[in-house]
């Protein structure tokens, strides 16, 4: 299954960063390695055993975990965001 085009992962990135669904915090270190088969946290489609996968410890117990182009999306739409609320990213 494609993923949706990058206009509609940066729109859904935006969305999900105002809502707190995806983190609000650029992480310190990421884990690698291939696909679990788990939802990724931004697209919501699986990341397949074919397919990298990202993943992130976060002191709240969540496991944030992204494709590489939605992680890629993520982090640079969280930093816009942040521009633009003259925030930090933490």
């Amino acid at each position: 299954m494609a993923l949706p085009d990058e206009t509609a992962l940066r729109l859904l990135a935006e969305r999900k960063i105002e809502i707190a669904a995806l983190p609000l915090v650029l992480p310190e270190s990421a884990f690698a390695g291939k696909g679990s088969g788990l939802p990724c946290s931004l697209c919501e489609q699986p990341i397949f055993a074919h397919e990298y996968e990202l993943e992130y410890a976060s002191g709240d117990g969540e496991i944030p975990r992204f494709h590489v182009r939605c992680q890629e999306i993520w982090q640079r739409t969280l930093s816009e965001w942040c521009n633009a609320n003259h925030l930090e990213p933490r």
